[in-house]
């Protein structure tokens, strides 16, 4: 008898474990364990980070002229200048002494002119005495009048004006003369200008040298406006369409922040020289209030924001997942259970989008959902995302 209870024992715990194991087992099979995260208000902003290479807003290369020599360099680098000031003063001599023989050549072309005309002045004057003298001794039959006559007719025909032609060889030469007068005159004034600064800046590149003409191949003087700084971003096709002119941009490096705009966009995508890959947009930032730490040529990391919205209804990334036709979906978790639901996004930034259509706020999403998760599919609340 005692033995036949033992084995009834047995058997109901057997029985007991047994359902113990199939309720466990029946668990692990059917409720999925998962973070959840909640659709929330909030705003949200969509930023473009990358980097911006400093430049002045202006900035000039003065370059001169190789014809002229240096004859004293006023300046040097990290000189601040003011428009008007002179960066460079130019040895005239050469430039003098042109001007000196320019004129004496305009000089004596006039002079050669004036000659040419005193002596057709001459001429007619010569002429006109003649041609009294034959008409007085026209007619007479005194074989003296006659022999003298013919004497005079024929120191007539002997006598010609100065052809027009050589008048206006002389007036050409005048003119060349006057032209090359203004030519050498222009030079020269230019020259007595020298290199003049032709707005605020600093100096911040000086290649003349004094006694020596000036390169062609590298600017004279490079100056800078240090005070009035922009931002050069250069972006690829896929980021290109998304800056607007007028988009608000923060920069920021060890030291400080600063506040800008988008100021320019470049109409056309370019490749640097050499460069193997993809053209790119370059994209100007005008920087308000920069200071002393902001140094031209240095990086400095922008984030350009893009769009930005106001209370909206907002789902992070992680939630989000999509079909082969690129269709959004989330899995929202209700009564134990995950629904697949198809959602319309907007606006997104690293770690948030904003939700249009599909979602409430307090929703309840699966974060980072298993691709053996399905709609429908029964699961457990593990823990809510940070």
């Amino acid at each position: 008898m005692k033995k036949r209870k033992w084995i009834i024992f047995v058997i109901v715990i057997g029985v007991v474990a047994g359902f113990a194991l199939i309720l466990a087992n029946g668990r692990t099979k059917t409720d999925f364990p998962v973070k959840t995260a909640k659709v929330v208000r909030e705003n949200i902003q969509s930023v473009l980070s990358t980097n911006a290479l400093i430049q002045s807003q202006k900035t000039k290369e003065y370059m001169g002229s190789a014809q002229y020599t240096v004859e004293k360099v006023h300046v040097k680098v990290g000189d601040k200048v003011k428009a008007g000031d002179i960066l460079l003063s130019y040895d005239t001599t050469d430039l003098t002494l042109a001007v000196q023989q320019a004129q004496l050549q305009l000089d004596n072309a006039i002079l050669n002119k004036a000659e040419l005309t005193a002596q057709q002045e001459q001429i007619n004057k010569d002429i006109l005495e003649l041609e009294q003298q034959i008409f007085a001794l026209s007619g007479s039959t005194d074989p003296q009048d006659m022999a003298e006559l013919q004497t005079l007719i024929q120191k007539r025909k002997a006598i010609q004006p100065i052809a027009q032609e050589k008048f206006r060889l002389m007036d050409n030469s005048i003119e060349m003369a006057r032209l090359n007068l203004k030519s050498s005159q222009d030079k020269l004034d230019k020259a007595l200008q020298g290199i003049i600064a032709e707005f605020d800046g600093v100096v911040t590149e000086v290649n003349a040298q004094e006694g020596a003409p000036l390169s062609m191949a590298q600017a004279a003087f490079v100056v800078k406006q240090l005070d009035n700084l922009k931002g050069i971003v250069k972006v690829g096709k896929y980021d290109a369409e998304k800056i607007k002119l007028g988009q608000k941009v923060t920069l920021t490096n060890a030291n400080s922040t600063y506040q800008g705009v988008v100021s320019f966009i470049d109409p056309v995508a370019k490749k640097e020289m050499g460069a193997a890959g993809e053209a790119m947009l370059q994209i100007e930032i005008s920087i308000d209030k920069p200071d002393e730490y902001l140094k031209v040529d240095f990086d400095i990391s922008a984030d350009i924001l893009i769009a930005e919205a106001q209370n909206v209804l907002t789902t992070p990334m992680e939630c989000l997942f999509y079909d082969k036709n690129e269709k959004t979906y989330v899995y929202v978790v209700k009564d134990g259970k995950a629904v697949l639901t198809p959602v319309t996004i907007g606006i997104q930034s690293d770690t948030k989008a904003e939700v249009l259509d599909g979602l409430s706020e307090g929703d309840d999403l699966v974060v980072n959902p298993s691709d053996l998760l399905t709609d429908g599919t029964l699961v457990t609340v593990v823990g809510e995302a940070e």
